[in-house]
C-alpha cells in the first residue's frame, strides 16, 4: 500500500503550467458569493481532457474556479469519463478551495467518473456549488484529510461500485479515517443527494473520523431504498470527537423487501459526542427505522451521552421490529428529547441492549409527542438487556423487558406483544457491515491513485 502513495504523475508539471496558460487567473462569481480570484477553468466536454485540466488546477492548490459554461458561453458539463472502472477523477493533493458556479439555471456539473475527487494526501479541501451526475460510487471520498467543507453541493444518479465479493456500493459522501487520519473539521452543509441503487447504500458515511463533524441543512432522497445489506441516510460510527447532525430532511423510499433502511443511525467509541437534532424523517418503506443509536461490538464498542432532540419522524412501517427511535446495544446515559414521531411502527421508541455484557443503561426518554403515532405493538418498549432506564411524559402502551426502568406513562401491553418482539433484533438490528467490506471499499479507492 505505501507504495502507491508515490504513483507517477507523467506531466503533471507541464499540465500546471499549460494549464494556468490557456486558463489563466481571473475574477468569477461562484453561486452565491462575490467575486473571488482564483483559476478559472472552462469545461470542453471532452474526455480525458477535463479531467487533466481540472487536475492541473488543482495540483496548483488556492482557489479554482470550475465554470457552467465553455468558454463561447454555452451550458457544458466537465466530461470526467463513463461511470466505471475506466471513468476519471482528480487527486486532492494540496489545500484547495473549488468552487463551482451559476449561469442563469445552469450550475456547473461534472458527469460521470470514478470518485471525481479523491483525497488520500492530509490537506483541507472545499468544495462548493458543484453538480455531480452519475459517477460510479461517489463523487467525493476523504480518506485523509485535515479538514473539509463540502457546500450547496447537488448529487444525483450514482453508479453501483461492483466489489469482488459480489455486492455493489453506492456512497453520497464517503469520509473514513481506517488507514489516514482525518482531523480538523469536516462540515458537510446544504447539499442534495439522490440515490436509488447498490445492495450498500449511504446517503453520507463517516467512519472511524478524529475530527469534530457537522451534518446540516442536507436533502437526502432515496428515491428506491434497495440495499438488502445496508441502506442508511446518513452514517456516522466510530467516531472520536463531536457529531453534530442537525437540520437535515431525510426520505428513505420504498424498495426491496429485504432492506431494512434506517433514516440516521450513530454510535460507538465512548469518546465520541453524538447529538441529532432538528431532522426531519420521512420512511416510506415498511422495514425501516427512523434513528438507531448503536453500541455493537464489531462496531467499535459503547456509546455514551448522546443526545437526540426535536426530529420529527413520519413512518410507514409495516414491522413489529421497526422503531422511530432504537437505542441498541451498549448504549448509556444519552436523552432522547422532545422529538415528534407520527405513523406506523412497531414501537416509536425503543431501548435494548445486545447481550450481557452490551446492556442499554441510564438512558432518558423525556417529552416526546408519539400521539399521533400507530403503533404495531406499543409506544414504548424497553427490551431484553436494558436497565434503569427512565421514560417520563406522555405515551398509551409500553412493553419493559428489562430491570429496573422506570415508566411514568401509559399500560403494559400483553405477553403475545412481548412474545413477538423479543424475537426481533436480529431481524432489524443485525450487526452491521464486516470491516471487509469496508476494506475492499477503500482498497478499491486506494487503487485509483496508479494511473
Amino acid at each position: 500500500m505505501k507504495s502507491l502513495l508515490f504513483r507517477a504523475r507523467p506531466l503533471r508539471t507541464l499540465q500546471v503550467i499549460c494549464g494556468l496558460a490557456v486558463f489563466g487567473l481571473a475574477g468569477a462569481r461562484p453561486a452565491g458569493s462575490g467575486a473571488v480570484p482564483g483559476t478559472v477553468i472552462y469545461p470542453t466536454g471532452a474526455f480525458p481532457l477535463d479531467v487533466q485540466n481540472v487536475q492541473a488546477a488543482v495540483d496548483g492548490g488556492g482557489t479554482v474556479i470550475l465554470k457552467a459554461t465553455d468558454t463561447a458561453g454555452q451550458p457544458t458539463a466537465f466530461n470526467f469519463g463513463p461511470p466505471s472502472l475506466a471513468g476519471g477523477h482528480a487527486e486532492l493533493t494540496t489545500d484547495v478551495t473549488i468552487l463551482g458556479e451559476r449561469v442563469g439555471q445552469f450550475m456547473t456539473t461534472i458527469t460521470g467518473g470514478f470518485t471525481p475527487f479523491l483525497d488520500f494526501e492530509p490537506v483541507h479541501v472545499h468544495i462548493e456549488g458543484i453538480d455531480f451526475e452519475g459517477p460510479l460510487d461517489t463523487p467525493i471520498a476523504l480518506v485523509s484529510s485535515t479538514g473539509a467543507e463540502i457546500v450547496g453541493n447537488v448529487i444525483r444518479g450514482n453508479v453501483p461500485l461492483p466489489l469482488f465479493f459480489g455486492f455493489s456500493e453506492v456512497e453520497g459522501v464517503f469520509v473514513s479515517g481506517f488507514d489516514n487520519p482525518i482531523t480538523g473539521r469536516i462540515k458537510i452543509a446544504g447539499n442534495l443527494i439522490e440515490v436509488s441503487a447498490g445492495d450498500f447504500v449511504n446517503g453520507m458515511q463517516f467512519d472511524e473520523v478524529s475530527a469534530d463533524i457537522e451534518v446540516s441543512g442536507n436533502t437526502l432522497n432515496f428515491l428506491q431504498s434497495t440495499g438488502v445489506v445496508q441502506t442508511f441516510g446518513i452514517l456516522a460510527l466510530r467516531s472520536h470527537g463531536k457529531v453534530d447532525i442537525v437540520n437535515n430532511a431525510v426520505t428513505m423510499g420504498p424498495g426491496d423487501p429485504d432492506a431494512f433502511p434506517v433514516g440516521i443511525i450513530v454510535g460507538s467509541h465512548p469518546e465520541a459526542r453524538y447529538t441529532i437534532a432538528g431532522n426531519d424523517i420521512t420512511t416510506n418503506h415498511p422495514n425501516a427505522d427512523g434513528i438507531d443509536v448503536i453500541g455493537l461490538r464489531s462496531f467499535g464498542g459503547p456509546t455514551h451521552a448522546a443526545r437526540i432532540l426535536n426530529n420529527h419522524i413520519l413512518m410507514h412501517s409495516q414491522i413489529p421490529t421497526s422503531g422511530g427511535i432504537a437505542l441498541f446495544g451498549a448504549v448509556d446515559d444519552s436523552i432522547v428529547s422532545s422529538n415528534t414521531i407520527e405513523g406506523t411502527n412497531g414501537n416509536a421508541i425503543q431501548i435494548l441492549g445486545q447481550n450481557g455484557t452490551r446492556v442499554a443503561d441510564s438512558n432518558k426518554t423525556l417529552g416526546n409527542d408519539v400521539s399521533q403515532g400507530l403503533p404495531i405493538v406499543s409506544d414504548i418498549w424497553l427490551g431484553p438487556f436494558s436497565t434503569n432506564n427512565l421514560v417520563a411524559g406522555q405515551c398509551a402502551t409500553y412493553l419493559d423487558q428489562g430491570v429496573g426502568n422506570r415508566i411514568t406513562c401509559g399500560t403494559e401491553v400483553s405477553s403475545f406483544g412481548a412474545t413477538t418482539q423479543a424475537s426481533g433484533p436480529s431481524a432489524s438490528k443485525p450487526e452491521r457491515r464486516p470491516l471487509d467490506i469496508q476494506r475492499a471499499i477503500l482498497d478499491m479507492l486506494q487503487s485509483r491513485r496508479i494511473r
